[in-house]
Parts: C-alpha cells; structure tokens; sequence
C-alpha cells in the first residue's frame, strides 16, 4: 500500500449518460472506506449544471444533497473531488465568464468542499476568435481560466487539491494531435506547479497501464499524472459491462502517478468486482494477482446475489456470469476456452465432432439456468442492471449450439440455418447495426484504412 496517504484511490463518477442517485452515492461512500479507498469524485457528465449549464448555480435542493454528500464523504474521511465541465462553450476571453466559474466554484466550496477539478475533455480543439487573439493558443487559454480559479480556490481551501483534465487526455490524442504534445507542454508551463493532470493511458480506454508508458507524458509536463481509469467504463456500449478484475496495471504505477481513480460501469450495482479488485491492488500492487483477486471479489459479492426463498445463486454461477461479462477485449478464461473450442468446431468437418459440441449445449443449457435463477433475485435493481445484458448472451449461446446441432445432423460444413421468416432476428438490427454493415471494419471494429 502506499506509504503517503496522499495518493488518491477510488472512484470517479465521470460516465455519460444517466447519473447515480442521491440514495446510491451515500450508499457508495461507506462501502469506499470500508475498502480502504479515499476518494470520491463527482463529475457526471449529465449533471446538466456541471457541464451542459455550468454557468447555473444550483438550486436550493440539489445544493441540500451535495452538502449531504460532501459531509457524509468527510464522516468516513474521504476525499470529495468536485468536477465542472465549462470547456463546451466558455469564451475565456470574457471577463464575465471566469466570474461566473469564480461564483459557481464559491457555491460549491461553501458546502466544505476542498478539492476541485476542471473538465476539459471531450470538447472541439478550436478556440474563438477573440479568445485566439488573446491567448494565441488553447492551452495557454485554458491554464489562465484555470489559474484564475485555482488562485481563489487556494484562498478558500489552501489545504485542497486542484485538478485539470485536458483536451488531450491520452498516449494517442497526443500522438495523432500535430500540437498534443506541445498542447500539454504549455499547458502545464502556465498551471501552478501544484495543479494535477488527469490521464487515461495509451488510450482513452487503455488495457495496459506502466510506468514506462507514462514516461513521455513526465518528461513533457515535468509531473506525475493521476490516473482517469475507464478500463470498466461502459457509457461508450450500454450494451455491455464489466464485471471482471482490474488487470494490466503494472506494480510500478502506483510510484509513477498521485492516483488511480476508476469511472466504472454505468449501472450503479454492477461494481462490486471493480471496487474490490481495485483495493486489493492498490493495498499490495508488487503481490496483486488479477485472478486471485477476482475469485475473492466475487465470495463477497455473493450475498448480494440471495434468491427468492432465502438460497444464494451458487459461486459457479456467479463466476459464469462474471466471465461472460468480464473485460472490454475478451470475456473470462472459461468462457473464451469454449468460444477457441467453437472456432476450431466452425473450422473442421461435422462428423465426429458431436462429443465437443456436447460442451457448447451444456455452457447454453448452464446459461439458460443462470437467466431463469437470476429472474428470482430478491434484490430487483441488480436484476434489471443484468437483464438486458444476460438475455442476450442466453440467444447467442441458444443459436450457436442451434447451429452446431444442425452441423451434426446434415453432415454439412456450412449448412443453410435457419427459415426464412426468422432469418433477419439472428443478428441485432436497427441504425447502429446498418451503418456498421455499410463500413469496411476489421475484426477488432476498427475502420480500415
């Protein structure tokens, strides 16, 4: 575990789409510090006043939660990381606009808030007119509205930490950007020497994370990054989530950044094995090992799996169900064991391979019952997070053992499957579905080139 208390772990709730609720942020924060985590940040991108309206103070009522928020996060001594997103539209030439980023700042540091972050991700790389004849680049525009704020903030809560997360926020922005590098170089020429950098890896979803890798970043910004970790982050295909363990994150990491914060999986219920595995890596990175780690996440997240009638689904099938939702590359061992046995079946003759066929109608049939136990679940949230995302890998694993038999029965390497009034429902449809069919996309589902 890190000797300095100082490095921040935990969670970032930085997804788009529709945010946590007040009830499940204060049952969040109990459970971080029971973890030995120490930080919460909030900065959903569909708090409309956080990103969308950041010039809007909060009203009344939502200003009463985050005081809640704020004074339960200190209650379990942990960091309360506040997030505003003006990079969308602020002109910051105006003098007008840094006020009302000035007053919107105020309102929130009178809650108790010590910790601030500026949100400058996911926006144009362009600048107005008049903010181009000012400050002649982006940088330098965004490091002057961010000084402006952090030289009150270091007024009002000279003992919080001041965060920027910049346009280029990864390896490959700053690579692909003819100015990425020169960007985050004048950047952090003109920050204070104690504002922090956010940064997501290699990628904005990196599936490895080093020290090495961290290394040009360093030299060009002369200081070690905190890390935005979207290895479980799903906004991006709802049609997914992760519920396999933290990996690809080298020991060596945690000496190299000033933190690691994850912003996870949308659904609120679905991230227990993140949270989990996270601390577990945190506590002893040199002796973390994500398997390990995994299988003691999912003992204790078996209570939260209780059946009507008082039984618990069983830990083989919560590993099943972890496995086929695991990480955004590849799904658990197990099940990418079938999926290997399924291309070598699809690529040899029929006859004589009914024995290992047999294994993929026994993972459809284990599947079936995975659905029909969950469906029983007393805690219905955690149903409706899973609903969607089992059921479809219930059809797809009815389908392939459907074809597997088929191959069987005729004899036929490649025989037609299917009728033709329910041909078209064996694959998923609708506007995403057609334009990706209109696209020359490689295997990986990058376009090629």
């Amino acid at each position: 575990m890190p000797s300095d208390s100082s490095y921040l772990s935990g969670v970032i709730e930085g997804f788009y789409g529709r945010p946590w609720t007040h009830q499940q942020r204060l049952a969040l924060l109990p459970r971080l510090k029971a973890r030995g985590l120490n930080t919460y940040m909030y900065g959903p991108k569909d708090d409309i006043r956080l990103r969308a309206r950041w010039r809007e103070l909060y009203p009344a009522t939502e200003l009463e939660q985050l005081g809640e928020l704020v004074r339960t996060a200190e209650r379990h001594d942990l960091r309360f990381i506040y997030a505003l997103a003006p990079g969308l539209d602020i002109r910051y030439s105006d003098a007008l606009e840094s006020e009302r980023l000035l007053r919107k700042v105020e309102q929130i540091a009178a809650l108790g808030v010590q910790d601030f972050v500026l949100l400058f991700d996911d926006i144009p790389h362009a600048l107005h007119a008049d903010d181009e004849a000012e400050f002649g680049t982006f940088a330098h525009a965004q490091a002057t509205v961010s000084e402006r704020v952090f030289r009150r903030l270091r007024e009002l809560a000279p003992s919080g930490r001041r965060f920027v997360c910049p346009t280029d926020y990864c390896g490959r922005m700053a690579a692909t950007n003819p100015v990425g590098w020169d960007y985050l170089r004048e950047l952090t020429r003109h920050l204070g020497p104690d504002a922090e950098l956010f940064w997501t890896g290699d990628e904005i979803v990196s599936e490895q994370i080093t020290a090495d890798s961290l290394a040009t970043l360093i030299a060009v910004t002369g200081r070690k990054p905190i890390i935005w970790d979207n290895l479980f982050a799903n906004d991006y295909d709802l049609r997914r989530a992760y519920l396999g363990p933290l990996t690809g994150r080298s020991a060596d990491l945690v000496s190299a950044t000033t933190g690691l914060l994850l912003n996870p999986n949308c659904q609120f219920e679905l991230n227990e094995v993140a949270f989990d595995t996270l601390a577990e890596f945190i506590s002893s990175p040199d002796d973390y090992d994500p398997r390990t780690a995994f299988a003691s996440a999912l003992r204790r997240w078996r209570p939260a799996f209780e059946l009507d009638g008082g039984s618990q689904l069983s830990l083989e099938r919560l590993t099943l169900l972890a496995e086929l939702l695991y990480l955004p590359w590849f799904c658990g061992p197990a099940v990418e064991a079938l999926l290997s046995e399924a291309r070598t079946l699809l690529a040899a003759p029929p006859l004589g391979a009914a024995e290992r066929a047999g294994n993929w109608r026994r993972f459809a049939l284990e599947i079936e019952q995975l659905f029909s136990q969950l469906t029983e679940l007393t805690d219905r949230d955690l149903l409706y997070a899973l609903y969607g995302l089992l059921w479809e890998a219930r059809a797809e694993s009815r389908l392939m053992a459907g074809y597997l038999a088929l191959r069987e029965e005729s004899g036929e390497s490649d025989p037609e499957f299917g009728r033709p009034d329910d041909a078209e429902n064996t694959y998923r449809l609708g506007f995403g579905a057609a334009v990706q069919a209109l696209l020359p996309l490689s295997e990986t589902g990058k376009v090629a080139r």
